[in-house]
């Protein structure tokens, strides 16, 4: 059982809960706990039964063999598993950094999902392509401090609100953490009860930040302990404000990680042709299935934004967890007429974007130097974390088009019986 120890607290010891990262213990351990030779899996000197196939599709000769690969990504490593990827496309995206037609690796074992996706990337494609900016990039952490009462939390929130303070903070992280810039790193402050949250912000370019900016907070409250001129009781790494790998209105409304939307036109005769219903009667379904998400409570507007993203995620090698907080995203559909002819409901194009406030990709670091991923990469030609985030947009938005066409043609069970039980 864990218990919480309370030591007592004064002026001259304040206590720093965040970890000191200098005196973080590495503890060593085997590359592989699988020995193959001996057929034996031992965990904490246990010898662990597996059946024969485990050798053949866990531990097998290459995954041992790799062990060493995998050494700072799998603590307790036993071997892979071999998870099935297929592709979409081609997808034609017209943004500031994905700018041509890609075929779209997914990483799925849901029938008929990328079956889905490769119709909506035809629809897109066939229409001219999917649009995407992205509005902002910025990784957030929000360390917490605790005060006895709100009046001291209060004086703590306006010291924390001085730009003096806000700068001498951003120089502490510039000069203590590489690849920084100055105009992208972002500080936030909010007073909740006795508690005051201060959230940071910042640039990780390539990477997907997480780790990077836990190492600015950490400094920021070491700071904090240094030159507030007043107590603070209780400090931690994270209160919960950041909503971390969970759904949240904030992901929403002011993003985390890439910010961006993406928009497309699908003319009358590709939506009749590929998705099998009008522009009219897709929007007007679209629309009354996010008035109903609307008010059953949810935070994704969203048909199925979780499928894309996750199928996307694993397949680039980036965190699948981040789902949670990335489908925090609103889908759209209209009518409109850019050709300018008839106004007539019946006679006029689809509109449909999609706003995703919270892409935690990366093309660097974590899980995405490792092999497998790295060629599943290969398979787009993409280099960068914005051009992936783009080719995400597009993808997500696609996933969108064909699961709406599907629902109000009423071919959404037929397709999936049809494909999972031939």
């Amino acid at each position: 059982m864990l218990s919480r120890l309370v030591l007592p607290l004064s002026r001259q010891s304040i206590r720093c809960l965040a970890p000191c990262l200098s005196q973080t213990r590495h503890f060593s351990r085997p590359l592989c706990m699988s020995d193959r030779e001996k057929r034996q899996l031992i965990v904490r000197g246990q010898n662990v039964p597996v059946s024969e196939e485990y050798w053949d599709y866990v531990a097998d000769e290459q995954s041992v063999k790799d062990a060493e690969v995998y050494r700072n990504n799998t603590e307790n490593y036993v071997g892979t598993v071999k998870y099935p990827i297929g592709v979409i496309g081609p997808l034609k995206v017209n943004g500031e950094y994905a700018n041509r037609e890609y075929v779209v690796p997914m990483a799925t074992h849901e029938g008929a999902l990328l079956a889905s996706y490769s119709r909506g990337a035809k629809a897109i494609t066939a229409g001219g392509g999917v649009t995407t900016r992205i509005k902002t990039r910025c990784m957030l952490r929000a360390p917490v401090f605790i005060f006895a009462n709100i009046a001291d939390a209060n004086q703590f929130y306006r010291f924390a609100h001085l730009a003096t303070t806000q700068e001498a903070i951003k120089d502490t992280l510039h000069k203590n953490i590489g690849h920084l810039t100055e105009e992208r790193t972002r500080i936030r402050v909010f007073q909740t009860d006795r508690k005051v949250h201060i959230s940071i912000g910042i640039d990780s370019q390539d990477a997907a930040g997480q780790n990077k900016v836990t190492y600015a907070g950490d400094l920021m409250m070491k700071w904090m302990k240094e030159n507030y001129p007043g107590n603070i009781p209780e400090m931690y790494i994270e209160g919960g404000f950041n909503a971390g790998k969970r759904v949240s209105v904030m992901h929403t409304l002011l993003g985390k990680g890439h910010s961006l939307v993406a928009d497309c036109i699908i003319p009358k005769e590709v939506c009749q042709s590929i998705l099998r219903t009008t522009p009219y009667r897709l929007q007007r379904f679209q629309k009354m299935h996010s008035r109903t998400n609307e008010f059953m409570g949810g935070i994704s507007c969203t048909a199925h934004a979780a499928n894309g993203l996750a199928a996307f995620y694993i397949a680039t090698g980036n965190d699948p967890a981040c789902t949670a907080e990335s489908q925090a995203a609103v889908t759209h559909f209209d009518l409109v007429n850019p050709s300018g002819g008839s106004t007539g409901l019946f006679d006029q194009d689809l509109y449909a974007s999609i706003t995703l406030n919270s892409i935690i990709i990366a093309s660097i670091g974590g899980g995405t130097s490792l092999p497998s991923f790295q060629a599943a990469r290969s398979i787009m030609g993409a280099t960068s974390a914005n051009e992936l985030a783009e080719i995400c947009a597009g993808v997500v938005l696609s996933g969108e088009l064909s699961f709406y066409a599907s629902m109000e043609t009423g071919t959404f069970a037929a397709a999936h019986w049809n494909m999972t039980h031939k």
